[in-house]
């Protein structure tokens, strides 16, 4: 994810890239909550509390479905910015993507 992530951000120009930054950041912020998660198990684990997997298995498998649907958000945005005047384009976002 972070090599898609990568290439959209080099397709956005000098002022888009708060864009790509700010879904950076969200990623950062699954991390560490997923960091803490795995911590908090480990402890509970340690005082005989069990989880069962397929919690464990969900709260992973959300994370990165919504990683990849931030993902498919910000390409989808990057197309429009990029076709910015082509009339022919149609847009994926019927607002638009500027003010």
């Amino acid at each position: 994810m972070d090599k898609r992530l990568a290439e959209i951000q080099q397709r956005l120009t000098k002022e888009q890239k708060d864009l790509s930054i700010f879904v950076k950041h969200v990623f950062d912020e699954y991390d560490k909550k997923a960091d803490e998660h795995r911590r908090l198990i480990a402890s509970n684990a340690l005082a005989g509390i069990k989880t069962t997997g397929v919690e464990e298995k969900v709260f992973y498998d959300t994370i990165q479905e919504t990683k990849r649907w931030m993902l498919n958000v910000l390409e989808r945005t990057a197309q429009d910015l990029e076709h910015t005047g082509d009339k022919n384009w149609n847009k994926n976002f019927p607002d638009g993507v500027h003010e």
